[in-house]
């Protein structure tokens, strides 16, 4: 259906199968919006049940987008310039509704020189921020992350970059930001990301979340594409993302796209993204989806110097006691000692599962050196390695646990469906 199929000889049992597949996949206010245009042998449970989840994901959107507003009126105030991402912004721009498609958390783009200024105007607004340790976001993220206690919980992140690890200082920010323009989300004065810009974003945001990719994400994809396409600057995308070195990954999205959806796409692209002479390290981000914790492990083999890099996997196998208590929801020393175990022996595992992937590429098989080796390899085509974080600690098999925190149950509950 999603790519124009019609749906004319679909029984009753084909459209509870729909129904339920458009719950896994994030498309049910999508689904609501086909049942109501269709006079098909659609059940009234069925009917109902999609309306009633529309009206949970209406309810939360509203909540974000009144969020959204005042926070992009307090950044006007203040003379930042921001760019929201995902959620409302994306919903508005390829659905046509604030309200048609979930979200869980606000995104934005804000200039790295701004964040103190950001961060403050966000504490004003009743924000704290969460960090596995002071400073920590701010010397190797590509975002902030601040919460408060409101419809729920809300979580904001003020991306300074597109990209994620290792990549994220790689990506031209002066370039993307030169080719925002002028626009209105939720009803508030905001820039608006450049079509290729937003699709770059797009396709690195569903290798980062792989494999827990919904449907709706790549639809988000397809949409934009069918919808712009006269607009894309197809050589401005494949300049950015082979800048930054992610040409590899922009196409693996694309190619994902178009095989479900069939998106239509410039023949060649993926050849001129740089997929005919794929990097070593997609084997571990493109490829190894399945390796838990894959950016955080990038990252530990770009970064420069030996305490810089023991630093770094010190907080990320060990937080603070604050940051466990809000992503797991233990408190206790008993609790937070188990706590710290599970996830200091996941992440290891994981890590050395990430590792051998790296090392069975014929690039490092070839090397005497090869812990060396990797490390240049990461750092290929990235000027700077300063700013990223994993992008699957959150996936962390979390503790048994009766209590947590609302904002991070709110993010968690949002995780396969939202964006």
């Amino acid at each position: 259906m999603l790519r124009g199929d019609h749906a004319t000889t679909a029984d009753a049992d084909d459209w509870r199968r729909a129904a339920a597949a458009a719950r896994a996949e994030g498309l049910e206010s999508w689904l609501q919006r086909r049942l109501a245009r269709t006079a098909a042998a659609v059940s009234d449970e069925v009917r109902e049940g999609v309306r009633a989840a529309c009206v949970g994901i209406t309810a939360r959107a509203l909540a974000l987008a009144s969020e959204l507003a005042a926070i992009l009126r307090a950044l006007a105030v203040n003379g930042i310039a921001c760019a929201p991402l995902r959620g409302a912004a994306l919903a508005e721009r390829v659905w046509d509704d604030a309200c048609a498609r979930p979200a869980g958390d606000i995104d934005l783009l804000v200039r790295r020189a701004d964040l103190d200024a950001v961060e403050a105007t966000l504490h004003a607004l009743g924000y704290r921020g969460v960090d596995r340790r002071r400073g920590f976001a701010r010397e190797f993220s590509y975002t902030l992350e601040l919460a408060r206690d409101a419809h729920g919980g809300v979580v904001v992140e003020p991306h300074w970059t597109l990209a994620y690890p290792p990549f994220a200082d790689a990506l031209d920010m002066a370039r993307v930001w030169a080719r925002c323009r002028s626009g209105r989300v939720v009803g508030e004065p905001a820039l608006l990301l450049a079509p290729e810009a937003l699709l770059l974003n797009l396709c690195l945001h569903v290798v980062h979340t792989a494999p827990d990719v919904p449907l709706l994400w790549l639809a988000d994809i397809d949409r934009l594409v069918r919808r712009e396409t006269d607009a894309i600057d197809w050589d401005e995308l494949v300049a950015l993302a082979r800048g930054a070195g992610v040409g590899g990954q922009v196409a693996a999205a694309l190619r994902r796209v178009a095989s479900l959806l069939a998106t239509p796409l410039p023949p060649d692209l993926g050849e001129t993204l740089g997929v005919a002479n794929p990097a070593a390290l997609d084997r571990l981000l493109v490829e190894g989806a399945d390796v838990d914790g894959r950016e955080s492990l990038a990252l530990l083999f770009a970064l420069g110097g030996i305490r810089r890099r023991v630093r770094y996997a010190a907080t990320l196998l060990f937080p603070s006691p604050a940051f466990m208590t809000m992503e797991y929801g233990v408190t206790g020393p008993g609790p937070l000692a188990r706590a710290y175990g599970r996830r200091a022996r996941h992440l290891l595992w994981e890590g050395v599962r990430g590792t051998a992937r790296l090392l069975r590429h014929p690039r490092l098989l070839r090397h005497p050196r090869l812990l060396h080796h990797i490390s240049a390899i990461y750092k290929e085509g990235t000027p700077c390695t300063r700013s990223t974080r994993s992008s699957t600690l959150n996936a962390t098999p979390p503790p048994a646990s009766s209590s947590t925190a609302s904002t991070r149950t709110t993010k968690s509950r949002c995780t396969t469906s939202c964006g």
